[in-house]
Order: C-alpha cells, then structure tokens, then sequence
C-alpha cells in the first residue's frame, strides 16, 4: 500500500485527520506518470484539502485495504484504467467484492471512468464495449434534473465540458441508480446509488496534454485517423471545466450524506 500524504501535516490540527483513499486500477502512459505522477497522483492533488491523509492503494497490482483498514477511509476514489471492468482478471474481481462490502457501508465511493463502469459491474449494473466506438476528446455533457437536485449538484450550468478517452461504456445502471447525466454519443455519463455513490464517466482529473499525448501514443494505432484528427480539434476548441469538476467531486466526496 502506498503512503499517506499530509501525515506530518495533519498532526498540527486538534481533530482526527480526515482519511481518502485513491484505489488506482491502472497504470498511466510514461508521459503522465513522468509529469502529473501516475493517476492517483492526479486526484490526490485534485481532491486533497489541508489536514486530510490519502493513501494510493495500487489495486491493479493487487494491493488491497485489510478488513481492519476499511473503517478508517471516510471515502474511496477508483481511477481509470486501460483494462475492461468487464473483464476477468483477479484483481477486478477482487475489486467488485471490495465495492460491494464498502457499497454495504455506505462509504462513499467516487469513480472515474473505469471507476464508473466497474462500479456498475460491481452493483449489478451491465457495461461493455460502446456501440458507437472510441469517444476521444473534450465533450459537453448535460446534467439531469436529479443532478441539480443534489447537494453537490446546486447551481451547475445547463452544459458542462469534460475530457473523455473511453471504448466501453456503462449500458445499463445498476439497481436503484439515479441518471445524472448525459451527452451526445454517450447516454449513462453520470449516476448515482444512493447518497453515498457517484459514478463520472469522463475524466475530471485530466488535462488537455494528457489526452493529447494518449492519442499521439497509446491510441494512435487503436483510432480511425478521422477520429484522431477530431479528438484533437476538440481540444483547441476549447477547455475543460477543471473548477466545476473538482468542486463538485469535493463537495460529493465529503458532503454530509
């Protein structure tokens, strides 16, 4: 398991530290690991507030909280990863008992990308390859009612723009989940379970040269050229909502339930 960060720091205050965990199922390109540190990395530095302790715990090479470990995390963020969260390996597996047991808790649970998908895999929901293929590039995405309706969600605009770099997608929500948003080629792009779930299809975490680097490297022989060619237009055109996301991830992650 990897350390926790803002350990010494947390000592100065009077209350018991907060405590996150970043559980990272897969392993960043050379570029984003050299520049950014690797995934967990990204949201430690995206979420992390003063006084608060984050532990990255590498899922993906089979490190996982003990029983006793589980109780001490107010919250738990699962990263994207290349793999499928339909697939079969060991570890995913292992992972949905995980996201089982803390669904049962009712710990809060934040997940990205292949976050959001083994979520749902996890919960009895269905994901798999998306019908319309490779979705590259910055995307606006609409948020439902019951978004707006959160306490996370409070005063969100009619669109929000977020980078995406996904060929699977969520095709049916688990029992129970709430739609909270959508966009043009990708119907399930947020959801919720309860007030202590919530799913992100897209990449909060990422920035332009990130996406840039995967299309010129890891995707370049996996894409269409044309889809290359408007991934990338995508992201001169315009920017990601960084704050939005990272407020509304905030105040999810450590919101009263």
């Amino acid at each position: 398991m990897g350390g926790g960060v803002g350990e010494e720091e947390a000592e100065n205050f009077l209350e018991p530290p907060r405590r996150f965990a970043v559980l990272t199922a897969g392993h960043a390109a050379d570029y984003t690991t050299k520049t950014y540190g690797g995934y967990g990395p990204m949201f430690v530095k995206m979420l992390r507030d003063p006084g608060e302790i984050w532990d990255e715990i590498l899922v993906v090479e089979g490190q996982f909280p003990s029983e006793e470990e589980l109780d001490k995390y107010e919250g738990f963020v699962i990263t994207g990863s290349r793999h499928d969260a339909h697939g079969h390996e060991e570890w995913i597996q292992k992972l949905c008992s995980l996201l089982q047991k803390l669904h049962e808790r009712r710990r809060k649970l934040l997940g990205v990308c292949f976050g959001h998908q083994v979520l749902s895999r996890a919960l009895g929901g269905k994901t798999g390859r998306a019908p319309v293929g490779w979705e590259v590039g910055l995307r606006d995405i609409t948020p439902a009612p019951a978004l707006l309706a959160k306490s996370y969600g409070v005063g969100l605009p009619p669109k929000i723009k977020i980078l995406e770099v996904h060929q699977d997608q969520v095709l049916e929500m688990p029992p129970g989940a709430e739609l909270l948003a959508s966009s043009e080629r990708t119907g399930i792009e947020m959801y919720s379970v309860g007030e202590h779930t919530l799913a992100i299809q897209g990449h909060p975490e990422f920035f332009d040269d990130v996406v840039l680097d995967l299309l010129n490297n890891r995707l370049s022989e996996m894409m269409k050229e044309d889809d290359i060619k408007e991934a990338k237009a995508s992201l001169s055109a315009a920017h990601a909502d960084q704050n939005v996301w990272q407020k509304l991830c905030k105040d999810f992650l450590k919101g009263q339930q």
